[in-house]
């Protein structure tokens, strides 16, 4: 029943009767009705291909009379067509002189089948493993060894023989493996694969790591594995590596682009606001810590003039620089453009700052040697300290930049700690820019006209437009106080085209009621000159309006040419070949270079107001006017003399033949109809 069970059929033949006796399965097998019983009738059933091999074997055994066990795969064909593959085992023997075979037949064709399979299997297995980029490992944890396939060769080069397999796999040590791996990472990953190899409850483990191969190049990997008992009992880990070495460059390319600063290489505003937020986070409370906010004064100017690329060069350089001053509890970033900030951890006392800010200053006085070419970088730098001036990182940078505009506004080259004077200022400001974004839309800002007076005759012969501002909220709003901020937001561009389209509108008015020949002067900025379509916009007012140029005059200050002289003059010269012409404001007080004199498309020079206020009391400032005019009229150049308020002063102005006074003395900025009549009116 057992042998039935297993789907075979017992078998017995001897030399002296030459019968084969066959158990009755055989005939389920075959599917026939007859008994066999012989090995010729048995033999009708294998398959061609087999049947001289076991005719042979059989033969041979019988022939022979051989003691010994036999074992035979061959297939049969039924009396259905059906092929089934068998095994018959048997073995020889004597029995009271009669030798005798038997054993068992077998159908083993649903065995055989399985094991095509599981073979099947195991060959796309080994093809998918050989394909595959993955390293395939086994952990033997009693040995201690782990077992790779070869394809870790491709990392790591083995000296000696005794690591390669018999199929080329790599047997090393687990110590032995820890070597190869990055020395940072040993920690992490020995307390996860002691976990997996001695741990209760740990079947599983994922762990990236670094390891460094043949080449001394880092590889990243990312290992699984499963712990499992194999078929000999023992405990085994059975994973995996993958290398990850590209997703890893290409996440710290991610990391290093949201961290890092692409221009410089040094932090940027959001690892700093976490760096810094840990800081205050684990203040003990005893500790001071500093922002620091600087700013590079005339950065634009610089890469205006050297270009871009020196410009960012600057950036690297000041960086080095900046690295070699500042110590270990410092944060440093690049905010932007031209802005860094340093966060200074544990202070003490706030020398320390002063210190540090001084040697900074200190080091960016003298020039940078920058691309072959010696570049001035001067600082303007402001301070706020926690948590005397806030207790959080965002009201620190805030009042560290006002502290920092504050220091440009003073001259630049320069530090201010921050104070509750300034947030004062600061808010003052704020107020004004945002009451500007509505000022023309009011109607609150006017135009007021001061005269221009000839010097010889006294005849009024034109006027400076001049901007006053009657806010609705703030009252009356210094021009000192809102053109500075104007240019600093912009806004001066807007408010500069009404000024100009008002002066030029005026102009043409009263060019209507008078004979007279005079002009109408309007300042420039230099947001203004730096504006693409300022020439197109005064000449196409000018066109609206139908009204010549030699009507209008434009001033701008010397120290704005200086920013960026080539641009600037080009404006100046395709501002003139409209017909306008140009002065030359507050000379004297800029850069004073009276060789640029020859260079400037100028008509008109106006000798700035601290130099009138010598006359009569200063003899070098008497002296200094006095040349000034004579280098002029050798110029062919219009001398305006501002700020006029005594008759010594202009008793003065004639005598040295000062072509033009303008100033209190004849009058103050006043509406367009009262100006207007200053014109029509002899002023004796």
């Amino acid at each position: 029943m057992a042998i039935e069970a297993l789907n075979g059929s017992i078998w017995e033949w001897d030399d002296k009767s030459e019968i084969l006796y066959l158990s009755s399965t055989i005939k389920d097998i075959l599917q026939v009705k007859s008994n066999i019983d012989t090995f010729g009738k048995l033999f009708e059933f294998i398959v061609p291909k087999d049947r001289t091999r076991v005719e042979e074997i059989i033969s041979n055994m019988c022939n022979k009379k051989i003691v010994e066990k036999f074992d035979i795969q061959y297939t049969f064909k039924n009396t259905k067509g059906k092929e089934i593959i068998i095994n018959l085992n048997g073995i020889g023997r004597f029995k009271e002189g009669v030798f005798y075979l038997a054993g068992i037949i077998n159908d083993i064709t649903e065995k055989v089948k399985q094991q095509q399979l599981i073979e099947e299997g195991n060959k796309k297995y080994k093809l998918v493993v050989e394909g595959s980029s993955n390293i395939i490992f086994c952990i033997d944890i009693e040995k201690e060894k782990i077992i790779f396939d070869k394809k870790i060769i491709n990392y790591f080069q083995y000296n000696h023989d005794s690591c390669i397999g018999l199929h080329g796999e790599v047997i090393i040590t687990l110590k032995q493996w820890e070597f190869f791996i990055f020395s940072k990472d040993v920690k992490s990953y020995r307390e996860k694969i002691q976990k997996l190899l001695y741990g209760k409850d740990t079947v599983d483990y994922e762990v990236e790591y670094r390891l460094v191969s043949k080449e001394n190049k880092i590889v990243w990997v990312h290992a699984s594995g499963k712990r499992s008992i194999g078929d000999d009992g023992k405990m085994y880990v059975y994973g995996s590596l993958i290398d990850i070495t590209d997703i890893k460059e290409k996440e710290l390319k991610i990391y290093f682009m949201s961290y890092y600063d692409e221009v410089t290489g040094i932090a940027n505003r959001r690892l700093f606001v976490e760096n810094v937020n840990k800081s205050l986070k684990s203040n003990k409370g005893n500790e001071s810590i500093a922002i620091i906010f600087i700013d590079l004064d005339n950065f634009k100017y610089i890469n205006d003039t050297y270009g871009h690329n020196l410009g960012d060069s600057l950036l690297e350089k000041f960086c080095e620089e900046m690295y070699g001053i500042i110590d270990g509890n410092s944060h440093f970033a690049r905010l932007g453009g031209d802005e860094f900030v340093i966060a200074k951890t544990k202070i003490k006392n706030n020398i320390e700052v002063e210190e540090l800010i001084q040697a900074i200053i200190k080091r960016f006085n003298d020039s940078i040697k920058v691309d072959g070419k010696d570049v001035y970088c001067t600082l303007s730098i402001g301070v706020s300290l926690y948590p005397f001036d806030g207790e959080n990182l965002d009201s620190l940078l805030k009042r560290a930049d006002i502290a920092m505009y504050k220091a440009k506004a003073n001259g630049k080259n320069r530090y201010q700690f921050f104070d509750i004077n300034l947030l004062k200022e600061f808010n003052r400001d704020f107020e004004i820019e945002k009451g500007l974004r509505t000022a023309l839309d009011k109607n609150e800002i006017i135009v007021l006209y001061q005269a221009k007076v000839n010097t010889f005759t006294e005849e009024v012969i034109g006027y400076e437009s001049l901007a006053r501002w009657n806010s609705s909220e703030l009252g009356i709003v210094s021009p000192t106080e809102f053109i500075p901020i104007a240019e600093r937001t912009g806004l001066i561009i807007n408010i500069g085209k009404s000024i100009i389209e008002e002066s030029i509108k005026r102009c043409k008015q009263l060019s209507l009621t008078t004979n007279k020949k005079f002009k109408i002067a309007i300042n420039l900025s230099g947001i203004q000159i730096r504006d693409d379509e300022i020439v197109d916009f005064v000449s196409d007012t000018l066109k609206a309006y139908n009204l010549p140029p030699s009507y209008i005059e434009f001033e701008i200050t010397e120290s704005i040419i200086m920013k960026s002289v080539d641009k600037n003059i080009d404006i100046l010269k395709k501002l003139k070949k409209i017909g306008v012409s140009i002065a030359l404001d507050d000379f004297g007080t800029g850069y004073s270079s009276l060789s640029y004199l020859k260079i400037l498309p100028i008509d008109v020079l106006k000798i700035d107001k601290s130099f009138i206020d010598g006359i009569s009391i200063d003899k070098k400032s008497e002296y200094i006017i006095e040349k000034i005019v004579d280098l002029s009229h050798c110029l062919d150049i219009v001398v305006v003399a501002e700020g006029v308020e005594t008759k010594k002063q202009v008793e003065y102005l004639k005598s040295i033949k000062c072509d033009i006074i303008q100033g209190y003395y004849y009058s103050k900025p006043k509406s367009f109809e009262l100006a207007k009549k200053m014109m029509l009116i002899d002023l004796n």
